[in-house]
C-alpha cells in the first residue's frame, strides 16, 4: 500500500479527534462511495447508555460482573484485559466465546440487541476496563519500603515524618484522586527525594496499584459496592478539552501539537489504567518537567477530574474502526472457514447467504450486532454440516470487513 501523504494524515487526525470529543458516545455517519454510493452508520457507542443496558433493560448483569458488580455466572468483564484496537477486540471476543456463552443461556430468554445497543454497551466495556483492580496491600507495604518513601511519609504512623502522613492525605482515596495529587504535588518533591535517595524512584507493573491498596488499607478481596460507578470515571470529551487547553503545546496527537514530550497518538503503548497512569507520570516527571522549564512553560495544574479525563481521552484514541485489506480479508475468510458456507467471494451459497456489503457497508459493530442476532442458528447449522465454529484473531476484523465491503471483487 502507498503511503499516506501528510494532508490524509491530517484529515485522519481531525476525524479521531473527532470521535474522541464524543467521549466513545454519538453516532458518526459516514459516507462511503465505492462502485455504486451507499453509506454506512458507524456508531460508536455512549458508554453510560451502555451501563443502563447491561445492568437494566438487557440484564446482562445478571451473569457477568463489571470491576465486580454484578452476577458471578460467567467472567467479570472489565478483567478480560482488552487488546487494542479495542472495538475490533471487544468484537472478536464476543465471537470467539459466543457459542459457549449459547450453551450455557440454552432455555433463557435471549436479548435483543441492535446495532446501537450493542455499540452502547461495547463502548461501556471499553471504558470499563481502565478502572483498576484490587491492589495487594501487602504487595503494596514492601513498595513502600523498597521504594523509600518511608524515608519522609508515614501510613499509619509508619515510617518518615518530613512529609504528609499520607492516610491523612484526600488523594489517599482512590487512584484517581492518588493520580492527581501525585502530578500536582510532584515539582516539589524531585528534589528533596533525589536527594535522600540519591535518585528517583520507578515503578512498574503493579506496584503503584499495590501501593496505594496498601496506603487505603484496603484489603485483597474488596470489591465494588453495589451501584459504584468508578467503571465510568472520566469524560474523552472533557479530556480533549483539558488536552487542548493544557498538554497539546508539549504532546502532539497524530502528529498534531507540540515535540517537546514524546508523541501521545493511538499508535502508541499508553496506559490504560488510573494507577499505571500514575506510575507513567511519576517515572517521567523529572525529565518531563525539565523539558518544560528548558522551554519556558510552566507545568500545568489539574484539578478535580481533569487527568482522568485526559486519561480517557488518550484511550478512547485507541478504540476506532479497524484498518485493513480486501486482499487479505479474501484469504482469512476462506482459511477461517466462512467460505464454506458463504463462497470463497462471500456471494452466498446454498448453505450460507451472501455476505457482501449491499446498501449499507460492514463496520465492526454491525458485525457484532449480526453475530449476536443470527449467530446460534448459524452455530446450530455449522454443528448440523460438521463445520467447527471459526475462531478469529483481533486483526482478522479490519481485513474481514474490508473484503466483504469491496464489491469491485464481488464476482
Amino acid at each position: 500500500m502507498a503511503p499516506q501523504s501528510g494532508h490524509k494524515q491530517f484529515l485522519l487526525w481531525i476525524v479521531a479527534a473527532c470521535v474522541a470529543t464524543t467521549g466513545l458516545g454519538g453516532i458518526l455517519v459516514w459516507e462511503r462511495k465505492p462502485a455504486a454510493s451507499r453509506h454506512a452508520l458507524y456508531v460508536i457507542g455512549i458508554p453510560e447508555k451502555g451501563a443502563a443496558l447491561f445492568f437494566g433493560e438487557k440484564k446482562c448483569g445478571i451473569c457477568h460482573s463489571v470491576n465486580g458488580q454484578g452476577g458471578r455466572v460467567a467472567p467479570d468483564l472489565a478483567r478480560v484485559h482488552a487488546g487494542r484496537p479495542g472495538m475490533p477486540w471487544l468484537a472478536t471476543t464476543l465471537w470467539n466465546h459466543a457459542p459457549g456463552m449459547w450453551r450455557q443461556m440454552r432455555g433463557a430468554k435471549f436479548p435483543d440487541l441492535d446495532q446501537e445497543e450493542m455499540a452502547h454497551i461495547l463502548a461501556f466495556l471499553y471504558q470499563a476496563e481502565t478502572s483498576d483492580p484490587a491492589g495487594n496491600p501487602k504487595a503494596g507495604a514492601r513498595v513502600f519500603l523498597s521504594k523509600g518513601c518511608s524515608h519522609c511519609h508515614a501510613v499509619r504512623s509508619v515510617g518518615g515524618h518530613s512529609a504528609p502522613e499520607l492516610t491523612k492525605v484526600a488523594a489517599a482515596g482512590s487512584a484517581v484522586q492518588w493520580m492527581h495529587a501525585m502530578w500536582n504535588h510532584t515539582q516539589s518533591m524531585i528534589d528533596p527525594i533525589t536527594r535522600e535517595l540519591g535518585g528517583w524512584p520507578q515503578f512498574k507493573g503493579d506496584e503503584m496499584n499495590d501501593l496505594i491498596a496498601y496506603v487505603r488499607g484496603v484489603p485483597v478481596s474488596e470489591a465494588p459496592p453495589a451501584g459504584n460507578q468508578n467503571v465510568l470515571r472520566g469524560s474523552a470529551e472533557r479530556g480533549w478539552q483539558v488536552f487542548q487547553g493544557k498538554c497539546i503545546q508539549c504532546h502532539a496527537v497524530g502528529g498534531n501539537g507540540g515535540h517537546i514530550g514524546p508523541e501521545l497518538g493511538p499508535d502508541h503503548d499508553l496506559p490504560f489504567s488510573s494507577s499505571q497512569f500514575a506510575a507513567v507520570l511519576w517515572n517521567h516527571a523529572p525529565a518531563m518537567l525539565e523539558q518544560a522549564r528548558a522551554a519556558g512553560i510552566a507545568a500545568p495544574v489539574l484539578q478535580d477530574e481533569e487527568l482522568s479525563d485526559v486519561l480517557q481521552f488518550l484511550v478512547s484514541l485507541r478504540y476506532h474502526e479497524p484498518s485493513g485489506s480486501p486482499f487479505l480479508g479474501e484469504r482469512v475468510f476462506a482459511e477461517r472457514g466462512c467460505a464454506r458456507c458463504h463462497g470463497l467471494k462471500a456471494e452466498g451459497t446454498r448453505e450460507g447467504p451472501q455476505l457482501k456489503a449491499g446498501n449499507d457497508a460492514f463496520t465492526t459493530v454491525s458485525l457484532a450486532s449480526a453475530l449476536w442476532r443470527h449467530g446460534p442458528s448459524m452455530r446450530a447449522h455449522a454443528e448440523r454440516l460438521g463445520i467447527a465454529w471459526p475462531t478469529l484473531e483481533p486483526n482478522d476484523m479490519g481485513d474481514l470487513i474490508s473484503f466483504l465491503n469491496d464489491t469491485s471483487r464481488a464476482q
